[in-house]
């Protein structure tokens, strides 16, 4: 067994933050007897469009849930520190809360926000 710190999370570089999240979301489905396949993650890390950059579409509810807490769950990964107001403007920018997270809270899902 391995320890990982917080200095070995911060300093991870975007693409990788994302695939640790990619990985672990993955683990936690693999040992729950879910397919890899109901999780994603691509795009442009680094675009502003709107998107997810780890999604997570369990035909089921995850029985006693972990990382991933709902069986719809949309990942965010943002490689610099956050403060509240960034994370509300990036959830509502303008005010306007983002389609991506309307839709996961019409569907009971749930929007995580990785930050390191």
């Amino acid at each position: 067994m391995f320890e990982i710190s917080g200095n070995d999370i911060s300093s991870l570089g975007d693409a990788d933050l994302r695939s640790l999240v990619f990985r672990l979301a993955g683990a936690e489905l693999r040992a729950k007897g879910y397919p890899i396949s109901c999780v994603t993650a691509g795009g442009d890390q680094d675009a502003a469009d709107g998107g997810l950059d780890v999604r997570v579409e369990c035909p089921t509810d995850i029985t006693n849930p972990d990382f991933v807490p709902r069986r719809l769950t949309g990942f965010q990964v943002k490689k610099p520190d956050m403060s509240a107001a960034a994370i509300r403007d990036e959830m509502r920018p303008k005010g306007v809360l983002r389609d991506v997270i309307k839709e996961l809270a019409d569907a009971s899902g749930a929007y995580v926000i990785v930050s390191a």
